[in-house]
């Protein structure tokens, strides 16, 4: 991709350079993950060559990538962001299925949060500038079975 290319990047378009702590806050409401870190676990997903990142040429691109980030980040302050991205998912995923699997929430209660977590991932992908579609249905059914499949397992 070329400098011109990624000026017409689709994400993060909404936000001007004055936005970084508003989309900080808007994402401590509902996630654990800093901005930072959701832009470049966003680009390094969208970035591939070959099945890996280009971590480079995101941290050099990135002001031009994200209206809201602005100076370019080295390979290493790319990686470093990404990684903590996964260790968020990891403990935020483990908290999620050990309070239910654990019995500390109720099923019902369960249903509740994974409700609450679909309107938060909708309005992310809002944040992103990406309409949510029918996505939601998918994700309640997948949830949906998990729980089924924990509770089978709590069962035996």
């Amino acid at each position: 991709m070329t400098a011109e290319e990624a000026k017409k990047y689709a994400h993060f378009q909404k936000f001007n350079k004055d936005a970084y702590e508003q989309v900080n806050d808007a994402l401590k409401r509902r996630t654990h993950l800093t901005a930072r870190e959701w832009v470049v676990a966003r680009l390094c997903a969208d970035f591939k060559a070959d099945g890996k990142s280009q971590m480079t040429w995101i941290g050099e691109h990135l002001p031009e990538l994200v209206p809201f980030m602005d100076k370019p980040y080295r390979r290493q302050d790319v990686a470093s962001a990404e990684a903590a991205f996964k260790r968020k998912v990891v403990r935020s995923g483990t908290t999620f299925f050990y309070a239910y699997y654990s019995g500390l929430i109720s099923l019902e209660e369960m249903l509740d949060i994974i409700q609450e977590v679909i309107g938060n991932i909708e309005a992310l992908k809002r944040m992103e500038g990406v309409e949510p579609g029918d996505a939601s249905l998918e994700v309640q059914r997948l949830m949906a079975e998990t729980m089924r499949r924990i509770t089978d397992k709590l069962g035996e």
